[in-house]
């Protein structure tokens, strides 16, 4: 039999992707996106030059959305008008695809603003201050600002799923814990030995008072 010719590819006669249910909108709609990627993008062919390179493409492409919550048309649209304006010949990666369909800047602001020490726009923002902040403050601002993303995608993600908290514990905005208190917490109460004169007398009472409680 004659080897199939990738490049022949009849335009709109792709296979259909197999998908289990949740996994049916990404599986419906990615033969939709990657034919009108093929139209912007001229040089597509360059990275994809055969039909197992398309097939890993399209599963790419897939797990991504499933991923990173791409999950309606209005979401595809977005990250299609972005490819329209985009100034290069190459088709994008599943991540940069996904990424123009979420609008991928608002975490931007959400992270100038905690850094700036001003108040949350939206439960959102304070979710994500609440899940990363203590920890972007203490590492370098490069791997703070790569934490901070990581967090507001994943809960910006769960948002549209609706699974965004409404309530959420405020945490203090500095902690007041020292050192000196972590290390009393690890070895805990001290033993009355320890001290001499009045201050075991005083420890001494303190423990039988915990013990009667």
């Amino acid at each position: 039999m004659k080897p199939r010719d990738f490049n022949q590819r009849p335009i709109g006669k792709e296979q259909p992707v197999k998908h289990s249910e949740p996994d049916q909108f990404a599986a419906q709609v990615v033969n939709m996106i990657l034919r009108e990627l093929r139209g912007i993008y001229p040089a597509w062919r360059n990275a994809v030059k055969s039909e197992k390179e398309y097939e890993s493409v399209k599963r790419n492409y897939i797990k991504a959305m499933i991923e990173q919550g791409v999950n309606t048309m209005d979401l595809v649209q977005r990250g299609l008008r972005t490819a329209r304006s985009s100034r290069t010949d190459f088709l994008p990666s599943p991540g940069t695809f996904c990424a123009w369909c979420l609008d991928d800047t608002a975490w931007q602001s959400a992270y100038q603003r905690m850094i700036r020490r001003k108040a949350p726009l939206n439960t959102l923002e304070r979710v994500v201050r609440n899940d990363c902040e203590f920890d972007v403050r203490q590492f370098s601002e490069e791997k703070g600002r790569a934490l901070f993303a990581t967090t507001f995608r994943k809960w910006q993600r769960l948002q549209r799923e609706g699974k965004l908290p409404e309530e959420i514990t405020a945490l203090p905005a500095r902690s007041v814990t020292t050192d000196f208190d972590r290390e009393r917490s690890k070895r805990g109460a001290p033993s009355p030995e320890c001290f001499t004169g009045v201050f075991r007398r005083v420890a001494e009472l303190g423990r039988r008072k915990e013990d009667r409680i």
